[in-house]
């Protein structure tokens, strides 16, 4: 789905992508999600409606989808054939700083660490886990909007990218689709409501 996003995200996005090469803003498309009133993973009692938006690379292969559907599914992607699903979700946590939570979320150290950074109150990274295929990234922060926060804990909100390679392949594949995930979540825009 196409659409016109708020210039300072576009311009994080190209801004993200000439750290590794010169890409044309033509070469990134906006993604927007809503999800449906739904409870909050881990508190039950509180109904939140999440929206996510990001750009992806235009390269990838985006699976049919419902329009403003909150998953997306890629591929294949990459000399490795990767099948790429990202996904948001709203859910209870303990409270730290978003900085803290990603690394808790994604232990991962030198090498295995693909992209990681910190934007306002939210933060990112992507890894490769040691002895795993698989790439994953994650953007995390708070849903300031939540009237009632659960006892002893806070709601979060996460955009998560996994990608599952379907061959294997050189060193160069999983880097290449850990660039992309870095871009999405670099430029990636999190928020939403609970209803009244």
């Amino acid at each position: 789905m196409r659409l016109s996003l708020p210039s300072t995200i576009l311009a994080a996005a190209v801004a993200v992508a000439a750290t590794t090469t010169a890409v044309a803003a033509s070469t990134f498309v906006g993604v927007f999600g809503v999800a449906v009133e739904s409870p909050v993973v881990g508190a039950p009692q509180i109904q939140y409606t999440l929206r996510a938006s990001y750009i992806a690379p235009t390269k990838w292969r985006a699976a049919k989808a419902k329009k403003d559907a909150i998953t997306r599914r890629y591929g294949p992607i990459g000399s490795c054939r990767f099948k790429l699903v990202i996904t948001s979700r709203a859910i209870a946590d303990v409270r730290e700083t978003s900085a803290a939570r990603i690394v808790r979320l994604l232990p991962a150290t030198g090498r295995y660490v693909r992209d990681e950074g910190t934007r306002g109150t939210a933060s990112w990274r992507v890894i490769r886990a040691s002895g795993s295929t698989l790439t994953t990234g994650i953007l995390t922060k708070t849903a300031t909007t939540i009237r009632t926060q659960p006892a002893g804990g806070v709601v979060w909100l996460e955009l998560r990218a996994v990608a599952t390679p379907t061959r294997s392949c050189h060193s160069g594949g999983p880097r290449e689709v850990a660039a992309g995930i870095a871009t999405v979540l670099a430029t990636g825009s999190l928020g939403g409501f609970e209803p009244s």
